[in-house]
């Protein structure tokens, strides 16, 4: 840090650097529909049937398309596991083991290698067995030591948006004059539904590439409006620039505009993102897996990870969303234990813990998750996402609140100290803990962006 001293503590930075860009009466606004975004996150953890709709809408929107098709694994007292249709996962060294054969032979499995994780990750396809029957084959090669899992969906939610997607806001930052990428700046790689293909007339996002990584919007019927995870990919990466503006920020589109995206792909934009020159992963999407044990394809991604920082000579740090399923059970990949991955929890404006968060021993740091500002998508909100739809502007700016929008922050701050202290990500994210203060199952809380 600097030798200025912020008395406040859970500063890492001087205050004034994130001023609020918003009037009073802005805010007042804003706060409305935030606490209509808070009250619908803890709507979803204890209404079942209005879970169940969400993801009956999802699976409608897809049937019948070539994206994945999934389903959800219901659980007493948890929110849904969603899982994609008719696969497992299965580490290579095991393939040729006769339990493995047996099944893929009795149950007419094809084994179909993912070359992005160096086909060290196997997928068993057959799209005409049924859930239940899938996480039975599941078990029983666990009972016999075979590293296998389903291959889960990594959601932004838990369940897309719902009432508590972003409304719009009449405040805006205005973008910094003189600001470009620096020498020593980092590379933030954003993992999420990929980047507007619009670039804004506001400075915001204009110098991040598009090349193959945009989020189309508006690719699931009724078209003519905006999907469920439009956009959130946009929104997160604001949330980096806004931290650290001269960060080198690049997407990775692993999740549909629905939100959805599965394992497998998740994992493999990882590992491609730090083969590509990445310093630090950022993602805002996470799963509780149906066995709570750890999901395969993101472990083996992390061990590569691990592999290129040693081959290269290069620290990678990944940030991850601790999740909003407003309870303790590890959501992954955020809960794969420090110094692998750190997991982001939210905090409400004035710092206290969010309800709606997930949290626990496993959860490193925390900041404010609840209503952030950030740049937005033009489009038209459906009202199967909203009963009171939204219109957003060109250049639009919107409100949203959830550990989607904790976790960037962390990893542009991380970013930001990188450039200013000469320091490597794991440096950087020390030296940032060590301003913050710590609040129990919410790691080291944080003040960066302001809330709502």
């Amino acid at each position: 840090m600097t030798d200025k001293d912020w008395s406040n503590p859970g500063h890492p930075f001087p205050p004034e650097d994130y001023q609020d860009p918003r009037t009073s009466q802005q805010r007042a606004t804003d706060r409305v529909e935030v606490d209509r975004q808070a009250t619908d996150l803890v709507r979803r953890r204890r209404n079942q049937p209005y879970r169940r709709q969400l993801v009956k809408t999802l699976r409608q929107r897809r049937a019948g398309r070539s994206e994945m098709q999934f389903y959800p694994l219901e659980r007493s007292g948890r929110a849904e596991t969603l899982l994609a249709a008719g696969e497992l996962l299965i580490r290579r060294e095991a393939v040729n083991e006769p339990v493995v054969q047996g099944f893929s032979q009795t149950y007419g499995f094809r084994q179909v290698p993912v070359v992005r994780l160096e086909s060290r990750v196997v997928r068993l396809v057959n799209p005409e067995i049924d859930c239940e029957q899938l996480q039975v084959i599941a078990r029983l090669l666990q009972d016999e030591g075979v590293p296998t899992s389903l291959n889960h969906v990594t959601p932004l939610g838990p369940i897309v948006k719902g009432l508590g997607g972003p409304e719009p806001s009449a405040g805006a930052r205005p973008y910094p004059d003189g600001v470009h990428a620096g020498t020593g700046a980092a590379t933030v790689a954003v993992i999420d539904t990929g980047i507007d293909g619009t670039r804004r007339n506001d400075g915001w996002l204009t110098r991040v590439p598009r090349d193959g990584n945009i989020d189309p919007l508006d690719a699931f019927p009724p078209f003519g409006y905006l999907d469920f995870g439009a956009g959130h990919g946009t929104f997160a990466a604001g949330v980096v620039q806004q931290v650290c503006p001269t960060a080198n920020l690049r997407m990775y589109r692993a999740l549909d505009s629905d939100g959805l995206g599965s394992e497998v792909e998740v994992a493999s934009a990882m590992v491609r993102a730090v083969e590509e020159g990445a310093h630090i992963l950022s993602l805002s999407l996470g799963t509780q897996t149906f066995d709570d044990q750890r999901p395969v394809a993101l472990e083996v991604a992390l061990e590569i990870i691990a592999e290129l920082e040693a081959q290269h000579g290069r620290e990678v740090l990944v940030v991850a969303a601790a999740g909003n399923f407003a309870d303790t059970h590890e959501c992954w990949p955020a809960a794969f234990p420090a110094p692998a991955v750190i997991a982001v929890a939210g905090l409400r404006a004035d710092l206290t813990p969010a309800d709606w968060s997930s949290s626990g021993h496993w959860v490193d740091c925390s900041t404010i998750a609840e209503g952030i500002l950030s740049p937005y998508v033009q489009g038209q909100e459906s009202w199967e996402i909203d009963p009171r739809p939204d219109s957003f502007p060109r250049d639009a700016w919107a409100v949203w609140t959830g550990t989607s929008f904790a976790a960037p922050q962390i990893a542009g701050a991380v970013a930001r100290l990188c450039q200013e202290r000469h320091l490597t990500p794991h440096a950087a994210l020390k030296e940032l803990l060590s301003r913050g203060k710590p609040v129990k199952d919410f790691g080291v809380a944080l003040e960066i962006l302001p809330g709502t």
